[in-house]
């Protein structure tokens, strides 16, 4: 009996002081209550705004703020220890624009040249073949562009037995006038040489001593030196029409005068004097 009192009395005081001392809840956590929808609706509306707004900016931008815009930023403390910062005009220099590859490097106004001249296709000859029935030439006709771009024609009448078997030719050949070539030719050169020189000879009459003659190369040259009897300055030249012997010339040098016959290539020649004060000379 007194057992039992024990045990309840010891219940009745557990549920007493539990009763004092009741444990007190915790504060519940907050939550929160995304809507991931609405937010990836927001999110892609906001890159749109963001990509927008820079394409105005590039288009409002020139293509020179553009391109700074694109290129990083550098400091003068950013440089390498071995690079120096430009100057103005190197600046200048390094922003220049290039040249437009379409606007020629010379202009008229500049040099007044060409740079590359035109390339004449120049006519020169052309055969036409008659056929087996042709026996007159009656006219030919020369059709040509004029500078203005215009196309006009040209008749001349012809007259005359042809054979078909040979072809009518029309050419442009440029002929040179020829000079007029002599056989024999006589001058005189300061009142004291008398010259009659031929293809090959050369006959020379004086009453001064020759002292030495020699040849000279680059160009090809007979010389005759003379004794001169006074100190009378001479000098002339005469060019020739021989064409082998082409230009004769008197100088006075010191004592002497010199007689310089230009000749057209290499040749040997012999000298004799004859009576009178002939000198016979034949290049050979």
């Amino acid at each position: 009996m007194k057992y039992l009192t024990l045990i309840f009395g010891v219940m009745i005081a557990s549920v007493a002081f539990a009763q004092e001392n009741k444990l007190e809840a915790l504060p519940e956590i907050p939550t929160l209550n995304i809507d991931t929808q609405k937010q990836s609706s927001s999110n892609t509306q906001t890159a749109e705004s963001q990509n927008t707004h820079t394409r105005n900016n590039n288009l409002t931008q020139t293509p020179k703020e553009s391109q700074n815009a694109s290129q990083p930023a550098q400091s003068q403390d950013a440089l390498e220890p071995d690079q120096t910062p430009l100057s103005k005009a190197d600046e200048n220099n390094a922003t220049k624009r290039s040249r437009d590859p379409f606007t020629p490097i010379i202009t008229p106004k500049e040099s007044g040249q060409i740079g590359n001249a035109p390339q004449l296709d120049l006519f020169t000859k052309t055969e036409l073949i008659l056929p087996s029935t042709a026996r007159k030439i009656k006219k030919i006709i020369v059709e040509y562009q004029n500078l203005n771009g215009s196309i006009t024609s040209i008749e001349q009448n012809l007259e005359g037995d042809i054979d078909w078997h040979f072809p009518l030719i029309l050419s442009q050949e440029v002929q040179p006038k020829s000079p007029e070539v002599l056989d024999l030719q006589g001058f005189a050169l300061g009142g004291l040489f008398d010259f009659e020189i031929t293809k090959n000879t050369i006959s020379l009459t004086s009453s001064l001593r020759l002292l030495r003659d020699f040849t000279l190369a680059s160009p090809t040259r007979l010389v005759l030196d003379f004794k001169a009897p006074d100190k009378t300055q001479l000098q002339e030249t005469f060019e020739t029409q021989i064409p082998s012997i082409p230009k004769v010339s008197l100088s006075t040098h010191l004592d002497f005068y010199r007689i310089t016959l230009n000749l057209d290539g290499q040749y040997k020649y012999t000298l004799k004097q004859k009576d009178g004060g002939v000198f016979q000379i034949e290049l050979y």
